[in-house]
């Protein structure tokens, strides 16, 4: 066996174990692997294969997020890379979701398998664009991912790549010409795409304050949701992540149909005012009851939409609906 496949291999044994390792085992050996002398082909080659299968060591190592670099941060990557496909992630509001997920899992993927082709879909496009920007802006920028990956990412994107814009979607080096970019943004109730099958579909921030103001706003938002499920290629894949709004929002009708599984991570250790905050400081955590009111509190941050409604957040159609059947029992509080 030549050296370079050997080498792939232990690192793949070694990427395994960095699965189960504690945070601290793990920023050992990205130390002591980047202190170890070896040639530039070969660290490239080590960097190459940790970008791929190490989540966390592509978001903090090669796309410079030491600020990513927290325990509840590190579990959150491992859970993620392990079972990927078909969650939904609902997470308290600024504890990384859309950084992990959106940004460092669309480009794993992309690392990953050049020919990918994923929508990013939010509620309204200018939402996923700027999701999209983000990755856009990395490439263009992070001069270690066209060293590490040269045969995947542009030296001169605006030059030479075949789609190149917030429009349009960014394409990548690949063999393949399917008429989808590697990566596109489309909004779910505002100009949603036809004729469009995207490997994998990442829905990001598909509910928002504007989208539970009336009964109608949810309803559209859920069936725009249920009509972009069309958009897939087979086998279809899909990543849901969010925050909740409302206790009737989209995401309670994708909880109630159970054809995902649900990772929900309110801001404290048991899912009240009161309880240790599980990411931010204690301070950070006061700072913020005391600027948010009890809607904000329960919807954004502890994922408990009724418990803001009991605090007489609930608008004058909700107390009508729950009088009210309704035949999709989308306004019914669970």
């Amino acid at each position: 066996m030549s050296a370079q496949p050997k080498l792939i291999q232990d690192l793949q044994s070694e990427i395994q174990w960095l699965h189960k390792a504690t945070l601290k085992q793990a920023l050992r050996y990205y130390k002591d692997l980047i202190s170890f002398p070896t040639t530039p082909e070969i660290n490239n080659l080590i960097v190459a294969e940790l970008g791929k299968g190490d989540r966390f060591f592509l978001l903090t190592h090669l796309l410079n997020r030491v600020d990513a670099v927290h325990s509840w941060v590190y579990d959150r990557c491992r859970e993620v890379e392990a079972s990927p496909d078909d969650h939904i992630d609902l997470w308290s509001r600024g504890h990384y979701k859309s950084t992990i997920i959106t940004f460092a899992g669309s480009l794993q993927e992309i690392i990953k398998d050049p020919e990918i082709t994923i929508g990013i879909f939010s509620h309204t496009r200018p939402i996923a664009k700027a999701f999209l920007r983000q990755i856009k802006l990395e490439m263009e920028t992070n001069k270690v991912l066209v060293d590490v990956y040269p045969d995947i990412f542009w030296k001169s994107p605006h030059k030479d790549a075949l789609l190149w814009s917030e429009e349009a979607g960014i394409t990548v080096k690949r063999k393949s010409n399917p008429k989808e970019a590697t990566v596109e943004s489309w909004g779910l109730v505002d100009g949603q795409p036809t004729s469009k099958h995207f490997k994998l579909r990442i829905y990001d921030d598909v509910v928002t304050r504007e989208s539970v103001t009336t009964g109608d706003q949810i309803m559209k938002t859920t069936e725009a949701w249920e009509l972009s499920l069309n958009l897939s290629s087979r086998p279809p894949r899909q990543w849901i992540a969010g925050t909740r709004y409302h206790f009737a929002d989209t995401y309670k009708v994708i909880l109630d149909r159970k054809t995902v599984a649900a990772r929900i991570y309110p801001a404290t250790d048991d899912g009240t005012p009161d309880g240790n905050p599980v990411f931010l400081s204690s301070a950070e955590w006061d700072k913020k009851k005391k600027e948010s009111g009890p809607y904000i509190v329960a919807c954004q941050l502890l994922l408990n939409p009724i418990a803001g409604s009991e605090q007489n957040f609930k608008p004058e159609w909700i107390r009508k609906w729950e009088v009210r059947p309704y035949t999709l029992n989308v306004f019914i509080m669970c």
